[in-house]
């Protein structure tokens, strides 16, 4: 669910079987008509609205560029109708929901800006494609019991694997969020999730 917005709003489903790409489908209302950014950014805190979301995920170390080649988080443009929706699936193959490098715990963010998919001949563009503000975001949660990553898994926030010492801390971080959930109680049933994104990133500095 996306958040953080007065008019945006949205919802998005993940999935993906063994093997096989993931489909990314969605619903975004309140946007200008028109092309907007929309990527995969690289925590699942919102700590700070969607500012505290980071870059987009791109454990490549890679230029940005469209969903074929760039950021693992890049994935184009979605395009608003005259009444401001955008509905949307796209196929995106470098997009991974199971194993070291599954998205769970991280976050989408539409943009207020066209992507120009790195193609705008200038530092931005080769960083954020240049699709402006950060209109509205949301962790990517787990509805699925059967996949741990919702909760931290064996995937970083840096494109690495943790350290023994840093799974360690991040289990501290965790236990000290949990006496006090007054910060995480609005994300429900994913508050878990959500607390070990973020004490992921913290752990990992």
């Amino acid at each position: 669910m996306l958040e953080h917005s007065d008019s945006v709003k949205g919802s998005i489903l993940l999935i993906q079987a063994p093997g096989t790409a993931t489909l990314i489908k969605g619903t975004v209302t309140g946007l200008t008509p028109g092309e907007h950014g929309f990527h995969i950014h690289e925590f699942g805190d919102m700590s700070d609205g969607c500012k505290s979301m980071g870059g987009h995920y791109n454990p490549d170390g890679v230029d940005h560029g469209d969903i074929n080649q760039g950021h693992v988080g890049d994935l184009g443009n979605i395009t608003a109708d005259k009444s401001g929706t955008a509905k949307f699936t796209i196929e995106a193959k470098r997009v991974d929901l199971i194993g070291e490098r599954s998205v769970i715990g991280r976050g989408f963010v539409v943009h207020s800006d066209a992507d120009d998919l790195g193609k705008g001949g200038d530092a931005e563009s080769l960083k954020t494609g240049n699709a402006g503000d950060r209109l509205a975001c949301g962790v990517i949660v787990t509805r699925s019991e059967e996949m741990t990553e919702a909760h931290g898994g064996e995937h970083s926030t840096t494109g690495r694997s943790m350290t023994k010492g840093e799974k360690g801390k991040r289990e501290k971080i965790v236990k000290g969020m949990k006496k006090d959930k007054a910060g995480f109680k609005r994300y429900g049933k994913d508050a878990e999730a959500v607390m070990y994104a973020t004490a992921t990133k913290q752990a990992m500095k």
